[in-house]
């Protein structure tokens, strides 16, 4: 009894996944049609050009050591 619920179950999960598989192959092709090829128009921070970066990063200093007794001998 026990094998047999486990192949019927197999079968159902098998033809649910291809019939799922389906619909989104059929979904896709309908929407794909939508799409004009538009590109998005630059939103957020600018980008920061080369010339204009007269900056320089800051020198790396060591961080204090929280954890007691951590590199005690």
């Amino acid at each position: 009894m026990g094998l047999f619920r486990l192949v019927a179950l197999g079968t159902a999960g098998a033809i649910a996944y291809k019939l799922w598989k389906d619909r989104q192959a059929r979904d896709a092709a309908a929407t794909s049609s939508y799409d004009r090829g538009d590109v998005t128009p630059p939103h957020g921070d600018p980008l920061i050009g080369a010339a204009t970066a007269s900056w320089e990063p800051e020198p790396a200093t060591p961080a204090a050591q929280s954890s007691r007794g951590f590199g005690d001998t």
